[in-house]
């Protein structure tokens, strides 16, 4: 877009008018037929909840119930400020969307389930502080699995996705969400588990997440014409399992002076900070992020995550 010429110049108030002009776009438009934000969150609420019933059954081995509350539209910067109690924020990468899904888990709800997995019986106010324990952080890979599972369900009434799960954080200013537009969508889940409410989660999607993918909710979903043939998926797999991959791990990228590279001989040694946090490449991609240790006298290296 061309600068204006500097002999056209705005008044303050014009300019200041234009600054707040809202996008247009159809996933804002409250009314007609164009009216696609609220009418593709209630079917995706509607499959979300009961998928999340009947998969965190499965995982803590409990009797619960999931309520989901109509997604309300927020300020990112109004939903962050109001996030004051304890609370583990689960990330999960959304189809083409560039910016994430955030899923907020109550540390209540966490204890709750970690109760019952092995065995208590959760009486609605005890609560775990502080640090994230080892059970802890072993149920958030539990629900994160189910809760991305769900979401993939939950998604598909409209469109064929995949939610992928990346991680969590324990600290709201660890949450990363770059937006154009500062709303935001937040639906509410309120879990009844051993006789108590509990307000469990938070889904957090936000505008320009659903800017991004709509052109896709606009497809008509036909799963009879796009059933895959199991021969081909067969014989494609199988072809593709022959593909050989590069695959490197950088330990370190040190910098060093030309005057120190010439000087370099036999026997030097270079510095390396230790890391958790070494990539994996596959060709020119980061596929993974892992740790160096040692396995059976070697030197091996372990996954940590995928990204």
């Amino acid at each position: 877009m061309s600068n204006p010429s500097p002999d056209v110049m705005q008044s303050p108030d014009a300019a200041a008018q234009t600054a707040r002009a809202p996008v247009e776009h159809s996933l804002l438009k409250k009314s007609g037929p164009d009216d696609m934000l609220l009418t593709v969150y209630r079917k995706v609420e509607k499959k979300l909840a009961s998928q999340l019933t009947g998969r965190l059954m499965n995982i803590i081995g409990c009797e619960l119930a999931v309520e989901m509350a109509s997604s309300d539209t927020v300020q990112y910067a109004e939903w962050h400020a109001g996030q004051e109690a304890d609370a583990v924020y689960l990330q999960y990468q959304f189809g083409v969307s560039a910016t994430p899904i955030w899923v907020r888990i109550s540390r209540l709800f966490l204890t709750a389930c970690v109760d019952c997995f092995f065995g208590g019986n959760f009486d609605g106010k005890t609560c775990a502080e502080g640090n994230l324990t080892r059970s802890e952080t072993s149920m958030i890979d539990r629900l994160a699995a189910a809760i991305g599972e769900g979401l993939s369900e939950g998604w598909s009434v409209v469109f064929e996705t995949k939610i992928r799960y990346v991680g969590f954080v324990h600290d709201k200013h660890d949450i990363e969400m770059e937006l154009d537009d500062p709303n935001i969508l937040v639906g509410s889940a309120r879990v009844a588990l051993s006789g108590h409410a509990i307000e469990a989660m938070d889904f957090i999607q936000s505008i320009d997440g659903l800017v991004s993918i709509e052109p896709q909710l606009h497809r008509p979903l036909n799963r009879e014409t796009s059933v895959i043939d199991p021969a081909w998926q067969q014989s494609l797999k199988e072809s593709l399992d022959q593909v050989y991959m590069p695959v490197r791990s950088v330990l370190a990228r040190p910098t060093m002076e030309l005057s120190q590279l010439s000087r370099l001989a036999v026997g030097d040694i270079l510095p390396v900070s230790p890391t958790d946090n070494v990539p994996l490449i596959i060709g020119d991609r980061v596929f993974a992020h892992g740790c160096i240790g040692e396995q059976n006298g070697g030197v091996a290296f372990k996954i940590k995550y995928f990204l």
